[in-house]
C-alpha cells in the first residue's frame, strides 16, 4: 500500500503545475477590463452630470455644441450616425410632411418661418465653387441655373443632428423637385471623408460640397475663424435663393432648419406659383 502510494504521488503532483495560477491571471485580467469599461461609463455619466444641457454658446466647441443640443432632447450617441440623426428627426420634427404638394401649400393657416436679417439678403448670392465627394468641381451658377436652390451649411458627420436636416431634406427631395428647385449642402468635411460616410450610411440625392477651410462659410457668415478677441465658431445655415440668383429667405443658428413646408412655400411664392416645373420634370420628381 505504501509503495502504491509513493509511485502514483509524483504523477499527482505533475498533472498539477500552474493551472490554478494561470486561472487566476486569466480572472485578474478580464476582471481589470471589466474595471476599465466601468471607469470609462463612470467618466462619461460624470461628465453628463457636472456639465447638465444648457444654452449652446459661442466659446463651447463645435462638438460640445452638438452634446449640448442633443442632451436637451434627452438624446444620447450610439456611435452610429444616421440612426442618431433619425431618432433626433422623431423627436424634433413633429409634423414631417406626407401630403401631396397641392395641398401642402393649399393649407392657409400655416405660417412660414420669416426670413432672418442677412448682409447679403436681396443680393445675387457670390458664386461658389467647391468639390463633391468624388473631387469634381461643382458651381453654384450651373447646379442652379435657372432654377431656385436650397443651400445648407452643416456641420459635418462628426454631428448626428447636423446630418439629420440631410436625411429630412432628402425625404421630401421630391416635393422640392417638383417646384424645379434643387438642393445643395456644404460642411467642411474632407471629400475623401464624406465618400466614406456615403458608403458606411448612404448617400443623398444631392450635391454634398466640401469647404475645408471654411471660406465660403464665412463669407455666408456661418463660420467665425479663432482669433484674440473671439472663439472658432459654426453656425448651420439654411439659404433659399431664387431663379434670378438672389437670396430671398435666410435662418441661421446652432440647431438645423428642419421645417421644410416653411422652404417649399417660399420658393412656391417666390415664383407666383404653387407648381412651377414643366410635366416631364414632375414625372420625373415622381
Amino acid at each position: 500500500s505504501n509503495m502504491r502510494s509513493s509511485q502514483t504521488d509524483p504523477v499527482r503532483s505533475d498533472l498539477d503545475p500552474a493551472e490554478p495560477q494561470e486561472r487566476e491571471w486569466g480572472t485578474r485580467i478580464f476582471l481589470g477590463f471589466l474595471f476599465l469599461i466601468a471607469c470609462a461609463y463612470a467618466s462619461m455619466l460624470i461628465y453628463h452630470v457636472s456639465r447638465p444641457p444648457g444654452t449652446v454658446a459661442e466659446n463651447d466647441g463645435i462638438m460640445e455644441q452638438c452634446r449640448q443640443i442633443c442632451m436637451r432632447y434627452g438624446l444620447v450617441s450610439t456611435g452610429n450616425v444616421r440612426r442618431d440623426a433619425e431618432t433626433y428627426l422623431e423627436v424634433v420634427q413633429k409634423n414631417p410632411l406626407t401630403q401631396e404638394l397641392s395641398q401642402i401649400l393649399a393649407q392657409t393657416e400655416y405660417q412660414p418661418v420669416p426670413s432672418q436679417e442677412h448682409r447679403l439678403l436681396n443680393q445675387p448670392v457670390p458664386e461658389i465653387v467647391l468639390p463633391d465627394e468624388t473631387g469634381k468641381q461643382q458651381s453654384l451658377s450651373q447646379l442652379g441655373k435657372d432654377r431656385p436652390m436650397v443651400v445648407v451649411f452643416y456641420l459635418g458627420y462628426g454631428c448626428s443632428h447636423c446630418v439629420a436636416q440631410l436625411i429630412a431634406l432628402d425625404k421630401d427631395l421630391h416635393y422640392f423637385h417638383e417646384l424645379g428647385a434643387e438642393i445643395v449642402a456644404i460642411s467642411s468635411d474632407e471629400p475623401s471623408h464624406t465618400a466614406e460616410r456615403f458608403k458606411e450610411y448612404g448617400r443623398f440625392h444631392f450635391p454634398v460640397l466640401a469647404d475645408v477651410d471654411n471660406s465660403v462659410a464665412q463669407a455666408w457668415d456661418v463660420y467665425q475663424p479663432e482669433s484674440e478677441e473671439r472663439p472658432e465658431f459654426s453656425k448651420h445655415g439654411t439659404f433659399v435663393i431664387d431663379r434670378t440668383g438672389h437670396l430671398i429667405w435666410a435662418v441661421t443658428g446652432t440647431e438645423p432648419f428642419l421645417d421644410n413646408e416653411t422652404l417649399l412655400r417660399i420658393i412656391a411664392d417666390s415664383q407666383g406659383t404653387q407648381t412651377s416645373a414643366a410635366p416631364e420634370e414632375l414625372a420625373a420628381a415622381r
